[in-house]
């Protein structure tokens, strides 16, 4: 018999299996007004013992990591992650903490960890896919991975 024991390169802190993150109530026309997001609110995935002395079978360290969002996105753009329930006309946009957007399945530019406990910082903003928007409740699902460099 045989194997190989790993160490993970970090844990997901528990209160980043399942991220909320709350808009409250949001008027349709700051939706209208820019496609670029005036209604955004931060992501927040927190690692924990983060071992970035970690070695690959080539003797490599793993001081990053890049998350890949995945969910549906609209039609007309991959960068837009799709809203249900009733509501309608807008998506929800994920930034990196550069600002710069992010592709729905693509993973994100790496973060350079640190020993022991890391925030990996993101931003998720309202924006319009369609000309006209329905007012009502909405919701929105992404699931994320995380890959070490």
């Amino acid at each position: 018999m045989s194997g190989e024991l790993i160490e993970a390169a970090c844990s997901l802190d528990p209160n980043s299996r399942d991220i909320e993150v709350e808009f409250g109530d949001v008027s349709a026309s700051l939706i209208n007004r820019n496609d670029e997001g005036n209604i955004t609110r931060p992501v927040l995935i927190r690692l924990t013992g983060c071992s970035v002395v970690k070695r690959g079978n080539d003797g490599s360290l793993y001081p990053y990591a890049s998350v890949t969002f995945m969910g549906n996105a609209a039609a007309s753009d991959p960068t837009t992650l799709l809203v249900s329930g009733d509501a309608d006309g807008f998506g929800i946009r994920l930034r990196d903490n550069q600002g710069e957007i992010l592709t729905l399945g693509q993973p994100s530019p790496e973060y350079e960890l640190s020993e022991t406990d890391n925030v990996l910082k993101f931003s998720a903003s309202l924006v319009p896919v369609q000309k006209y928007i329905k007012a009502g409740e909405f919701t929105a699902v992404a699931q994320f991975f995380m890959d070490y460099h």
